[in-house]
């Protein structure tokens, strides 16, 4: 029988350890008799009491399509134009219907590009008359590779090329080398010291964008912009500032609260409700809103978003397209009957207690036995995002795009 430890590490790539904390229930105590939400092209339809969270989801879409914007009873919506959103279910009825727009697919173009001391892999893609170029910068662990195929992160790129952004994906230097430099037990972005001159991770990126500017691909009046999900978001931070880039944005990570001090770089921290990481956790968004206002009193531009926990749907598995809806209906109630799930459909727990079940007992488990390794990585992955743990997310992708285009305009 297939273990998990080998999916687990999938995961890991864009993520790092975790605690063991539970994360606890966060809706208010409804208050009055339930009313009808009807989702049409989305899901979350059913009966609910005024005083209720309640979560919407787009039906999944393809390469060649993103979500657009919801449609009709949408004034009480959280954010109207996210693929997943939510409200506060007030008196009466909701009708509510999501609409996907079609676009052209592209395929990220990869190569290698000599960096300061050896080639580097680079995933690209510059559109006709491109605005500007926003790096995308993997956490812990991870590298060029998971990166330009994670999901979550495909879905970031698919947003960037729509509205007009040329990405980069590359690499810490110790991803390449499989060496830990400075001895800190991890692979990963050196961002300090802040040295456009002698650290290499500065360097790298300077060499690889001065390679398309020498090409003639795009051209330094184009303004420059990272994203970047733990270790990639801090490393985003010290980039930005390093290099005057014109907005900067952190997924699961806080910035130093000296750069806080000191950066006139505008920047947007992405964080997750009940991050579990063990370099971020409570601490760790606690410090990121700190950030924040310390950014804002300074007068420099700086939004704070946190992802808050949702319950999971039966067609979540399904988001990507290799698990078919009704698989994914299958694990949802293999998940249901084994008691991961309360009775709101919110995942009880991290995915490590899963985990932890599956491998003492995989005969009991049959529907997620019959994923493929990858499958399972990517259901643990979706189970992490509806804990609202420590994972990338697409949640907030259109505010991401606002920020980049606009900042606090």
């Amino acid at each position: 029988m297939r273990s998990l430890l080998a999916c687990i590490s999938l995961l890991f790539v864009i993520s790092c350890s975790k605690s063991g904390e539970d994360p606890v229930p966060v809706d208010p105590t409804p208050t009055t008799d339930s009313f009808t939400v009807t989702i049409n092209n989305g899901y979350g339809s059913g009966k609910y009491k005024t005083g209720d969270t309640v979560h919407i989801f787009s039906v999944a879409y393809t390469d060649n399509q993103l979500f657009d914007k919801w449609t009709g009873d949408i004034s009480l919506l959280n954010a109207p134009n996210e693929w997943h959103t939510w409200f506060i279910m007030p008196g009466n009825n909701i009708n509510i219907t999501g609409a996907l727009k079609n676009i052209t697919a592209f395929t990220l173009q990869f190569e290698q590009i000599r960096g300061r001391d050896r080639l580097k892999p680079v995933y690209y893609y510059f559109p006709a008359g491109h605005k500007g170029i926003v790096y995308l910068l993997h956490g812990t662990g991870g590298n060029a590779q998971n990166a330009a195929s994670s999901y979550e992160l495909k879905q970031m790129a698919k947003d960037l090329v729509n509205d007009g952004f040329a990405v980069i994906i590359t690499e810490a230097e110790e991803a390449t080398t499989g060496i830990d430099a400075n001895g800190d037990g991890k692979l990963r972005w050196a961002t300090y010291p802040i040295d456009t001159l002698n650290n290499v991770d500065y360097v790298n990126i300077r060499n690889i964008t001065d390679t398309f500017y020498n090409r003639g691909t795009t051209n330094r009046s184009k303004p420059r912009y990272s994203v970047g999900m733990s270790n990639g978001g801090a490393f985003s931070s010290t980039l930005s500032y390093a290099y005057s880039f014109k907005a900067g944005v952190s997924y699961c990570a806080q910035m130093n609260n000296l750069l806080a001090q000191t950066s006139f770089i505008p920047f947007q921290f992405c964080m997750a409700r009940f991050d579990n990481n063990e370099n971020v956790g409570p601490t760790g968004n606690a410090n990121a809103l700190e950030n924040f206002n310390t950014l804002t009193s300074r007068g420099v531009c700086s939004k704070y978003f946190i992802k808050e926990r949702a319950p999971l749907y039966p067609e979540r598995f399904a988001r990507r397209g290799d698990i078919s809806i009704a698989k994914s209906q299958a694990v949802f109630n293999e998940l249901k009957n084994r008691g991961f799930l309360d009775n709101r459909k919110y995942f009880i727990g991290y995915s490590s207690a899963l985990v932890t079940a599956y491998q003492a007992s995989p005969a009991s488990f049959p529907e997620i036995s019959s994923l493929t390794l990858t499958q399972i990585a990517f259901m643990l992955e979706q189970i992490d995002l509806s804990v609202s743990d420590h994972q990338m997310y697409s949640d907030y992708n259109r505010a991401t795009l606002r920020f980049l285009n606009q900042q606090c305009l």
